[in-house]
């Protein structure tokens, strides 16, 4: 098994972590504002296919910790983080 440094990156609107490059999506924290929403990972960009996606609800104003299993998710093209009615996130990935 390899291992890679875990890096972070935090947003308050949507966008790319660490431009189009390969990467392994391995956990995220958020916190909503109040209002139903989600949070959906894309490969490459804010039109590529979903390839994880999570609901933000009305009484998510706090934050919470998503930790994936194994090695995560791989996103070949790069990570693009679709956020809506989130106030803040910090996607961890390597």
């Amino acid at each position: 098994m390899m291992q890679t440094d875990v890096k972070s990156q935090h947003l308050t609107a949507s966008g790319n972590i660490d431009g189009l490059n390969r990467n392994r999506f391995k956990a995220l924290s958020y916190r909503g504002n109040g209002s139903d929403g989600y949070v959906r990972l894309r490969n490459g960009g804010s039109g590529g296919a979903i390839l994880c996606e999570l609901d933000v609800g009305t009484s998510d104003s706090f934050t919470i910790y998503v930790l994936l299993p194994g090695e995560g998710i791989v996103f070949s093209s790069g990570i693009y983080v679709d956020l809506s009615n989130v106030s803040a996130c910090t996607v961890f990935y390597g």
